[in-house]
């Protein structure tokens, strides 16, 4: 439960920024990779050819598989090749292989995640998923990063849709859809141990062991930890360092009725250090702490499919979720409950999915004095259906796909989400797609129960006081997208993305009179501001992405996305400040080159570089940094491999709010042993 009061010291170590001779190391085996000939033991089945990820399955856009190269949407596949080979160590590192997304460190243990812009601490606009868990929370509106993780060797992909996925996935699904899919128990047999540690990756552990037991049944288990060092800090202590631990299990069963059952789940427990103010009516008026932010919670899930002799094929997901949280300031115990029905069968030309579902997620918020949830527990439920028919004319070359949600939630009734795609494949490796879409962000409890009091001159005393507001309103997006894919060979892919949106009913901040207050003592002079809708406008840019096999042993990835938002306040707003911090909060360039090099027949050499636009708004200057991964492989059985992590300075700024200072990312070195028997 929350606390009023200083927190208790707690010893810190303080990572010094390591000067290493990792690019003189990278120039050198870039130089000789030439002299290496490609050798097929250090292939395995998920090091893709361009040709071969134009048409890897998806199964995000349509809730049903379908190839990448003939989806009409903006869709990318991070693969687990790229996640092992890029050297990350969390999920969210993960989708900065991603073209279009900006992911932005605000300290050791949280991000700042955005599609197409409104980048923010719990990406508020974009629904995540895990295996078909939605970790979205209605507390704040968004995903907490910092306890959304998984052995990241048992990732088989994460789908990225970059535009409005609500008229299958829902409300909340705005920017875009993140979805993490891991593999199944048949594909990870045997045992896997891995373990290293760093500058900034103090100590990292994982184990799995997958076996059989029957027929058809096959299951794993896996467990790990980790401890992360602090960012760089110019002027406070080091309180963001982090350590969390995490085991799991996972069942399969594949029945030849046509059946498959899947049942999984997870536990974890960590803490996350933070630097927070205390607000209080009486003097001192205002106290910041460093402590620690206690996480657990676990999950549970279970998913049956069947296909009958004539195609058609029926699903059902459930899954229960606990999550507890407790910060200084507020604290919240969460459990949800969730249940969907789909049904997908094909009718001549028409290739028809339906479903059904019912959500229940109910939270208890405890927290202190000067932030009140009103009523402090309250439970939700959701209610939905969709439908996607997909018509195929001329041999399946035209395409034409009409799909929408509707759903009922307790905090804006009734919302209908439709989409139109349609895609043209003019010949062989050639598609040509469009779509339009509305979706919309539901209130939270954010928006409607939450009230903030904050001292802004502890001399007078003045406060400002935030209030949520029952009126408030959806957030509303309508995009239209036009996209081309290109197969120029076996060797090289092209995909360009060009889209507008038009955003209404924005959230604002709606100013009203200043107010005296007494009680409690002492006087007090209040400025009171209420959560709106009073901001509106445009954004569109353009998304490239390309793969390249140049040579055998030479795959190399790039993207480049360009992002113009034109927000403004409506006439009737009385906001002086959100549309123009939120346009200057999204970088304007961004783009991304990854390179993977087999260096003969043991080792592989790869280089991740990214560059960043500036955020006027957030005061961060554009920045570009570079990671690479060695790894060696003396014997089958065992991999070694060392990472340098933002590699071209000592330390950078992505994302302000640290605890009230800017934290930079630090350059880390680490190293790993894995053994795979």
């Amino acid at each position: 439960m929350p606390h009023e009061g200083t927190a208790e010291g707690r010893p810190r170590r303080r990572t010094a920024a390591t000067r290493v001779a990792a690019l003189a190391c990278v120039g050198l085996a870039w130089g000789q990779a030439g002299a290496f000939a490609a050798d097929q033991k250090l292939r395995d089945l998920t090091e893709l050819t361009p040709e071969q990820l134009a048409n890897i399955e998806v199964t995000s856009v349509a809730k049903k598989p379908e190839r990448r190269s003939r989806t009409p949407a903006a869709v990318y596949v991070v693969t687990r090749d790229h996640i092992r080979r890029s050297g990350v160590t969390t999920l969210v590192d993960a989708l900065r292989l991603a073209p279009g997304i900006h992911v932005a460190r605000i300290d050791s243990n949280k991000w700042a995640v955005g599609i197409r812009g409104f980048a923010s601490s719990l990406t508020r606009s974009v629904l995540v998923m895990i295996d078909g868990r939605t970790v979205y929370t209605p507390l704040f509106a968004g995903t907490y990063w910092e306890v959304q993780d998984t052995l990241l060797e048992d990732v088989e992909r994460i789908e990225v849709i970059r535009g409005p996925g609500g008229s299958l996935w829902g409300a909340n699904a705005v920017n875009g859809v993140i979805n993490i899919i891991t593999r199944g128990s048949r594909d990870t047999q045997g045992a896997f141990v891995k373990a290293g540690g760093g500058t900034m990756e103090h100590g990292m552990a994982g184990i799995r062991y997958g076996g059989a037991a029957g027929q058809g049944v096959t299951y794993r288990a896996y467990a790990k930890g980790f401890e992360r060092g602090a960012g760089f800090h110019a002027t406070t202590s080091d309180f963001d360092d982090w350590r969390m631990a995490r085991a799991g299990f996972r069942t399969d069963w594949e029945r030849t009725s046509g059946d498959t059952v899947r049942v999984q789940g997870d536990i974890y427990r960590g803490d996350a250090g933070l630097r927070t103010t205390i607000n209080r009516l009486s003097p001192p008026f205002q106290e910041t702490v460093e402590t620690d932010t206690r996480l657990s919670g676990g999950n549970l899930l279970a998913h049956w499919q069947h296909r009958s002799s004539s195609g058609a094929e029926w699903s059902l997901l459930t899954y229960y979720d606990r999550t507890y949280r407790d910060e200084p300031t507020f604290s919240e115990a969460r459990n949800t409950g969730d249940l969907d029905l789909q049904r997908q069968a094909v009718y001549g030309r028409h290739d028809l999915v339906l479903g059904l579902g019912y959500r229940v997620s109910s939270g208890t918020a405890r927290s202190a004095s000067s932030i009140v949830f009103a009523p402090p527990h309250r439970t939700d439920h959701l209610w939905t259906a969709f439908f996607r028919d997909e018509l195929s004319f001329a041999a399946g070359r035209f395409v034409v796909a009409l799909g929408s949600k509707l759903e009922h939630n307790g905090y804006s009734g009734f919302e209908v989400q439709p989409n139109l795609q349609a895609l043209w494949t003019p010949g062989a490796g050639q598609s040509l797609w469009a779509a339009v879409s509305r979706a919309v962000r539901t209130p939270s409890r954010v928006e409607h129960d939450l009230t903030i009091t904050s001292v802004i001159d502890p001399r007078t005393p003045t406060f400002i006081q935030l209030t949520g507001s029952r009126q408030f309103r959806p957030e509303k997006i309508i995009t239209v997208q036009v996209g081309h894919r290109a197969q120029v060979g076996p060797r090289v892919s092209l995909d360009t993305v060009v889209f507008h949106n038009t955003h209404r009913d924005l959230l604002s901040l709606e100013a009203g009179s200043p107010v005296r207050e007494s009680s409690p003592p002492p006087a007090r002079l209040v400025i009171p501001y209420r959560l709106g809708n009073g901001v509106q406008g445009s954004s569109y840019g353009v998304e490239v992405s390309s793969d390249w096999n140049p040579l055998a042993w030479w795959q190399i990835g790039g993207s480049y996305s360009f992002l113009r938002m034109e927000l403004e306040n409506r006439s009737d707003s009385l906001d002086t400040s959100t549309a123009a911090s939120t346009n200057g909060s999204a970088p304007r360039h961004m783009a991304s080159i990854l390179s993977q090099v087999k260096l003969g027949s043991s080792a592989v050499f790869d280089v991740v570089g990214r560059h960043v636009g500036a955020l006027p708004a957030r005061r961060i200057p554009a920045y570009t940094t570079v990671d690479a991964r060695l790894g060696w492989r003396p014997v089958p059985a065992f991999e070694l491999a060392l990472v340098g992590q933002n590699l071209l300075d000592r330390h950078h700024p992505e994302f302000p709010g640290g605890g009230g200072e800017t934290v930079e990312v630090r350059r880390g070195v680490y190293g790993t042993v894995t053994w795979t028997p």
